[in-house]
């Protein structure tokens, strides 16, 4: 099999696109692989898929794909452009990968499994890539993701900041609660922050949201009541934070509270405000039992 055939057949092309041309650099570990195309296609627009003739090549590009072995294999390509009567001209969608992107589609999926997998530092030394490059990968596959996502708005959300680095440097996060997914991502924690996500709803989206879980964070809570309607009524605070008040207002009731029952004969004798939050009945208890 000639190297031309092998390639086609590993970067899964199809008619009209066949590979040209194959170069390998031994010293360099590089395999650089041309692509191109049979001439009198038509090519449909991209906008509108109307079959068009050729207009003209772009510039040839490079995209990295999957490595051979140890050798980095990079595929090149000038990709066709046509002139459409409604969209004007346009570049033509390649098959092996996205508008605008430096890695072709194998390339990106396997960065993704390499990513779910370890950190980005760790992702760069394994895929031999820069910290930029395994960013925009990750970004690029957020905003598939949030165009594969079914139109619509949890029922129920959960709010909350997540700290993104020293420093007191903070992310705020929107939550489907029922699904488990996250929504929407914001820097800071301010009510802008979350101003953001609600002011791209319809009045009809947010009017379906039914509840909102958060902390007690006073910039979340006016945020949903600025936006959400009856959203005051629909704020639900987490346990957490509300037994943590709880305790710190047992916590400042016991010295007042001590000294004013300090002459408790019983249980009996205390009212229930004062037993759950005072001492000396509990001491008073555990002199009845005795030790044990």
């Amino acid at each position: 099999m000639r190297d031309t055939d092998l390639y086609r057949q590993l970067l899964g092309l199809e008619s009209p696109w066949t590979v040209t041309r194959v170069e390998l650099a031994v010293k360099a570990q590089r395999v650089d692989v041309w692509a191109g195309h049979a001439d009198g296609e038509r090519w449909p627009c991209p906008e509108c898929a109307s079959p068009l003739a050729l207009y003209d090549h772009a510039e040839e590009r490079a995209w990295r794909h999957l490595d051979s072995c140890q050798f980095q294999t990079y595929l090149h390509a000038r990709p066709p452009r046509v002139q459409c009567p409604t969209h004007g001209v346009k570049q033509v969608r390649l098959p092996w990968a996205e508008e605008r992107a430096r890695f072709t589609t194998l390339f990106e999926r396997l960065a993704i499994d390499v990513l779910l997998e370890t950190d980005i530092l760790g992702a760069t030394r394994i895929l031999r890539i820069s910290w930029d490059e395994a960013w925009h990968i990750q970004e690029r596959a957020v905003a598939r993701g949030q165009q594969a996502k079914p139109v619509g708005v949890p029922a129920q959300l959960g709010v909350d900041e997540k700290a993104a680095a020293k420093g007191q440097r903070y992310l705020t996060l929107v939550c489907d609660l029922a699904q488990g997914t996250v929504e929407y991502i914001a820097d800071d924690r301010k009510q802008a922050s979350l101003d953001g996500y609600f002011t791209g709803l319809t009045e009809t989206q947010r009017e379906g949201i039914a509840a909102v879980a958060m902390d007690m964070w006073a910039p979340y809570v006016e945020s949903v009541r600025t936006h959400v309607p009856d959203g005051a009524s629909k704020i639900v605070f987490d346990r957490f934070h509300i037994m943590g008040h709880v305790g710190d207002a047992v916590a400042a009731m016991r010295p007042s509270r001590g000294r004013s029952t300090s002459g408790c004969t019983g249980p009996s004798a205390c009212p229930r405000s004062i037993r759950i939050a005072s001492s000396p009945c509990r001491r008073w208890n555990s002199r009845r039992r005795g030790p044990g």
